[in-house]
């Protein structure tokens, strides 16, 4: 059921009064509206207050006043927000130096336009303030918990400059626990070869290890790695409003990935690492690999193998000790 379809966001109207109007001939707010008399068992003045809000409500929609309805939509319904405007949602992920209260942000990608976009922290991060005046919608993972909060305090700005729905709570209510990585593989989608297995302990090394030795590998597997994440935003969104009966014109995997290849190429991808995905068009010809500095430092499959099956902690734990020992500051 789309969002104009939705009538327990009008005033006096429960799950027994809407069933009430629809079985009296009313799927839409439109319907509401030109009702000759008074549905549902509401005296003249309360339905008046209902035809008055299911009135506003067509006007935010046809003006695509996102905010009007994340203001008014129960986290459980915020879905169908997502549904109405898919087509000009932005999703991103941000990545940080840590948990720590002190830790900064490091990385911002954003999937918006169908082109995925990074803003890394040194270079153009303030840049993703500016692109958030144009975002219609913004989607993230847990974001109401970690991004944003994080950006928030990163940019000096009270609230988001435009609407925002989190994912995670919308999978959370349809039924898809967990986080991201996992709910992305029960639903069927897998990730590039040479991003799987990576996480947020992973990232933090990556950054160090572009910020204190500059390895451009570990940079551009930093920014592949998030950019991955807002892809699979995108992708999962689709598969979740489908679920809840609301189909939306989903891109082809293949077609996501083939954009952020293009916009990223793997430094350190093995030839043939892309196959078993189906390309939208033929692949370019492999770009030459970008200066290296240090090249002993970065090993990718090194990195990911030494910490197969571990635990977040464990991880951490064991990437700060092979970051001392890059260092030298001991073995």
């Amino acid at each position: 059921m789309s969002l104009p379809h939705y009538f327990r966001l009008l005033p006096h109207v429960g799950p027994q009064r809407e069933k009430a109007l629809r079985l009296e001939g009313c799927e839409s707010w439109n319907d509401i509206v030109n009702a000759p008399h008074p549905l549902a068992g509401l005296d003249p003045s309360a339905w008046d207050e209902v035809r008055a809000a299911a009135e506003k409500s067509l006007r935010a929609m046809r003006a695509g006043d996102v905010a009007f309805f994340t203001s008014r939509l129960p986290a459980a319904e915020q879905w169908r927000v997502l549904a109405q405007w898919f087509d000009r949602a932005s999703y991103f992920d941000i990545e940080t130096s840590g948990l720590a209260v002190d830790s900064i942000v490091t990385l911002v990608c954003c999937f918006h336009d169908d082109q995925p976009l990074h803003f890394l922290a040194g270079e153009n991060l303030d840049d993703f303030l500016e692109l958030l005046e144009s975002v219609k919608l913004l989607v993230s993972f847990n974001g109401t918990s970690f991004d944003v909060p994080r950006v928030l305090d990163r940019f000096h700005i009270p609230e988001l400059p435009c609407p925002h729905v989190d994912l995670r709570w919308l999978c959370h209510h349809a039924g898809w626990r967990g986080g991201l990585k996992k709910i992305e593989r029960e639903v069927g989608l897998r990730r590039p070869p040479d991003l799987d297995g990576l996480g947020g302990a992973e990232a933090v090394w990556l950054w160090e290890a572009w910020s204190e030795k500059g390895d451009a590998r570990a940079r551009r597997t930093l920014e592949r790695y998030c950019s991955a994440d807002t892809a699979m935003l995108k992708l999962v969104a689709g598969k979740l409003c489908e679920r809840l009966g609301a189909p939306v014109p989903l891109p082809e995997e293949a077609h996501v990935w083939r954009l952020i290849h293009d916009a990223l190429p793997d430094l350190g991808r093995p030839d043939g690492a892309l196959d078993g995905f189906r390309a939208a068009e033929p692949l370019p010809p492999k770009p030459a690999p970008a200066p290296v500095v240090s090249a002993d430092l970065f090993s990718i499959t090194e990195m990911v193998g030494s910490t197969t099956g571990l635990s977040r902690a464990e991880k951490q734990a064991r990437l700060r000790e092979r970051w001392r020992h890059y260092r030298g500051e001991g073995t």
